[in-house]
This record gives structure tokens, sequence and C-alpha cells, in this order.
């Protein structure tokens, strides 16, 4: 091998280290679910899930949560969810293990890591009561640490998964905000799910309403076209295309440029200030959408 032919060489072999060191993201897949059910008593129930997946299936993060409410009865209006309740919602003395709901549902997110979709939808169950039809097998790992209901926990981790895109990211958060309307007895839990790169801007990102009340359980951008807001829009774009637009213009975004996205007064709300190149795409109030992307860029994993 002539001189200039082992310099070649040399330098193949050196490319080739420097690709196999390269970080490789952490998440190759993010998705959002969300199972919501209303009771005859008015109660609202939307359980959420945020999952962040290898290049293999395997769940490496997940968030669930529970938006519990009951709009119009003042003793049971809800403005946090379970998990943000913590010892506020006052479960552990009612509990055989003695846990706190934020605790036992962090025991089930830790049973979930490490496995596929179809694997958590597989993790054993059993019944207990009239209400707790899937709990966890007595005698199981699980059951050490969460003896309540999941079945929706599992429905809401299938469906994110179900839902999950290819991204390159680093990091991924959740930001959740609740709101309830009395008059219209609805529950309104707005949702953010962000993914980032290394340097903390937005590769990802998933804004959407569960407005919950009698005959709807689907979110905002799960009923699309039937959420029937095109007519009345002054630029004639549903709701999940706006909401759509939105994420288009935070992509790239860090926190702080997001929080300097121009908005104007607007039916008591903020929307994108006219004129902006994101109001040509997105004219609804976007309060929601910017502060429940703020808690989930301030809650990365």
């Amino acid at each position: 091998m002539n001189k200039f032919m082992k310099v070649l060489a040399a330098s193949a072999l050196v490319a080739t280290a420097l690709v196999g060191c390269g970080k490789s993201s952490t998440y190759a897949k993010v998705g959002l679910g969300v199972v919501s059910s209303l009771s005859d008593d008015g109660q609202v129930n939307t359980t959420f899930a945020a999952v962040g997946l290898d290049g293999d299936g395997k769940i490496v993060y997940v968030d669930v949560d529970v938006a519990q409410s009951t709009p119009g009865d003042e003793a049971k209006a809800k403005t946090e969810t379970k998990k943000q309740l913590k010892e506020k919602y006052d479960m552990k003395k009612a509990s055989g293990i003695q846990k706190e709901w934020y605790e036992q549902i962090a025991a089930f997110e830790q049973h979930c890591t490490g496995k596929t979709a179809d694997e958590v939808v597989a993790i054993e169950t059993e019944k207990k009561d009239e209400h707790h039809d899937a709990v966890p097998k007595a005698g199981s790992d699980l059951a050490a640490g969460c003896t309540m209901n999941i079945g929706e926990f599992q429905a809401a981790v299938k469906k994110a998964c179900d839902n999950a895109v290819e991204v390159e990211a680093d990091k991924v958060g959740l930001g959740r905000l609740m709101a309830n309307d009395a008059e219209k007895k609805q529950l309104n839990t707005n949702l953010a799910l962000v993914a980032t790169d290394a340097d903390g801007k937005i590769v990802y990102s998933k804004v959407d309403v569960a407005q919950i009340y009698e005959g709807v359980l689907e979110t905002k951008f799960e009923r699309k076209e039937k959420y029937d807001m095109k007519k009345a829009s002054p630029i004639q774009k549903e709701w999940f295309e706006q909401a759509a637009a939105f994420e288009t213009a935070i992509n790239g975004k860090t926190l702080d440029e997001v929080k300097a996205i121009e908005v104007e007064d607007y039916h008591g709300g903020k929307a994108p200030k006219k004129g902006t190149d994101l109001a040509a795409g997105c004219t609804i109030t976007i309060d929601a959408f910017l502060a429940t992307v703020e808690s989930a860029l301030g809650d990365l994993h």
C-alpha cells in the first residue's frame, strides 16, 4: 500500500470512529394519548399519557395523570390534576399500601418503563370490587406499589404509543392546565407535549384540549371538522389547523423565544398579534398553549 492509500485508509478509520462516538438522541418517537369519561353526576375523568420511545418502541419516558373535576359543583370542581394535588388528593388513608395517588402512579410509570405498548396492555389485572375492576394482580411486583384501577392508564399509554411520531429528541416534557366552565358544565384540560434537542430548541410539539361535557369525550384535535369552528373563523380554518400552525411556529424555538411571541387582547384572552406570521394561520386565543408549553419546557426529562 502506497503512502497516499495509507493516509486515505487512516482518514476513513478516524471518520468511522467519530461517527461511532456521536451522541444518539434519547427519543426516537414521542406521543400523547387522552382517554376521557363522564359519570352520571357530571364528574369528568380525563386520563392522559405522554411517552418517549426508543428505536425499538420501548418506553423510555412516561407521564400519566388524571384531570378529575365536576364543573358546576363548587365542592367538587378541581383546578389541579391528581398528580399536581399530591397529598391534597388525600387517598393515603384509604390505601391498603398507605400510598398517595402520585406515589402509586409513579410505581405504574416505573413498571411501564422498558416495555412496549403491547406489554403495557398485557399487564395482569384482576377485579377487586364493583368500582375496581382492573387493579394490578395481587402478589405481582406492580401490586406492591400500586393498587389503583389501571385500565384507563393502560389505555392512555397505548394510545400515546399509537399516536407517537418520529423525532430526534434529547428531552421531552408534558404541560397541563385545567379550567372549569360551571355554566356549560364543561372541563377543559389543556395539554402540551414538547420535545427538544440538546440545546433546548423545540423539535416537536403537540397541543390539544380535552373539552369534555355531555355528549363529547374526544379532544378538540380528535374532533377535527366536527369541532365546527371554520365557519366562524376569520381565516376559515378549523381548530386543529390553527393549533398545527401554532406548533409549526414554535418549532426551533427556545423557551425564551416562545415567551416572546407577540400577542394582543382577544375575547378575554391573548391571540397572535395581527400582521405576524403566526396570525396568518392562527387567530384563536393561545394563552393556554403558551402556559402549557412553558410548563412542559420547565419540566423536561
